[in-house]
């Protein structure tokens, strides 16, 4: 019985599943939906260079549908995170120490992952002010 209850309790503390492959859909899909405008400046900030750059505009006509796929990724990341637990999930019949919580850890990732899935999002949106 003592494993059992420390088992159920562990798992319990553990994020829910599917957010980290979400996250990680999300920054991916991002950094993709971006690549026609954010890349090329990156590269040429860090010193890559060359005519094969100019084959990245490729990417342009995939950049609503990927950024619909990362704010999607990450609208199911936030709500597999913050949702409110069905009853039965909140607390075990038997074990009232098994209670679900989300670790701050897996939420202190989705907002890092917001926040990095905005950035190359939004500067496109912002390009044109500084021509």
């Amino acid at each position: 019985m003592q494993t059992s209850s420390a088992t159920a309790s562990t798992s319990a503390r553990q994020p829910a599943a599917g957010t980290g492959s979400a996250l990680t859909l999300a920054g991916i899909a991002a950094l993709l939906s971006s690549a026609c405008c954010v890349l090329p400046l990156v590269f040429a900030i860090v010193g890559i260079s060359g005519a094969w750059i100019g084959q990245l505009r490729v990417f342009k006509p995939w950049s609503v549908p990927l950024t619909v796929l990362a704010f999607g990724a990450l609208a199911y990341a936030g709500w597999r995170l913050y949702r409110p637990a069905a009853a039965e999930e909140v607390c075990g019949l038997s074990d009232p120490a098994a209670c679900r919580r989300v670790g701050g850890a897996a939420r202190r990732w989705f907002w890092i992952v917001v926040l990095l899935t905005l950035v190359p999002l939004l500067v496109p949106l912002a390009a044109p002010l500084f021509y």
